[in-house]
């Protein structure tokens, strides 16, 4: 089987090859899911955020936008934070081993 071949019977069984993986699968679920951490986070961020901002502005308007950004930084760290923890593999690196895993099976 010629590569241009296997690219066209990867671009159309893709999605099932990936559906049936497991571990691709629990990746990219821990990439969307959300549980009661994340909304600890939220609000753990933004009163940390909330009372550092007071010893810096005197607008409350501006404190609390300033609270939001912030939370919303301390939010994205967790996850990125929380997604290098969980898994070893990036969802493109662990689909590239199962390409190559079904290009092998295919070529038997």
């Amino acid at each position: 089987m010629t590569n241009e071949e296997f690219e066209k019977k990867w671009k159309e069984n893709r999605n099932k090859v990936l559906a049936n993986n497991e571990e691709y699968q629990r990746i990219a679920r821990s990439y969307n899911s959300w549980g009661w951490i994340d909304y600890v986070i939220f609000i753990v961020g933004f009163v940390i955020c909330e009372n550092y901002t007071k010893t810096l502005v005197n607008g409350i308007v501006l404190q609390y936008l300033l609270a939001l950004i912030g939370m919303v930084l301390i939010w994205l760290g967790y996850r990125l934070v929380k997604s290098m923890l969980n898994s070893k593999q990036t969802l493109e690196q662990l689909e590239e081993k199962i390409k190559q895993q079904y290009k092998e099976t295919l070529g038997k």
